[in-house]
């Protein structure tokens, strides 16, 4: 048996390799449901990791502009937002996991197995460049607004080469 749960990443750092990660998923209590209620539960956790991975992404992206800003002989510049992406996952059973909020663990995977990615999501892409735009002129939180307005598309895990080379 495996735990269904949400991988909040960009897709920078699944190209460099997912190490140790968070994910989120439904408590003990959402993963006994069945059908549809379980469906929303999973669909919900989802929903919580594409918010803490735009999170991450715009943050990181923040660092790079300062960093750049302190250090102006640093090489490549300020580096653009990351796409956020979502990794479902098959995590095994004995994941441990700490309180997220109100039926949500976050687990501690201490490595993915690519084997056992069921799928992956991203933003549209001038979604997200528009997301990125807002970031940089607004605020994160603007962004993170903009990006509320819209659905993530669905990728098979198969599809995942393919994205990283035409996703940059």
């Amino acid at each position: 048996m495996s735990i269904r749960c949400y991988i909040p990443t960009t897709l920078t750092a699944i190209r460099q390799g997912l190490g140790p990660v968070h994910a989120v998923a439904p408590d003990s209590q959402g993963r006994e449901l069945g059908g549809d209620e379980l469906e929303a539960r999973e669909f919900d956790a989802l929903c919580i990791a594409a918010s803490i991975a735009a999170t991450q992404s715009f943050e990181a992206a923040a660092a790079s502009v300062r960093e750049s800003a302190s250090d102006p002989a640093s090489e490549g510049g300020p580096r653009a937002a990351s796409p956020r992406a979502v990794i479902a996952y098959d995590a095994p059973d004995s994941s441990a996991g700490e309180d997220l909020a109100e039926g949500f663990d976050l687990l501690t995977l201490s490595e993915v197995d690519m084997t056992s990615v069921a799928s992956i999501h991203l933003d549209e892409v001038e979604i997200w460049e528009e997301a990125a735009d807002i970031a940089a002129d607004k605020g994160r939180e603007a962004a993170e607004d903009h990006l509320g307005d819209s659905d993530l598309l669905w990728y098979d895990a198969t599809e995942l080469p393919v994205l990283l080379r035409e996703r940059g």
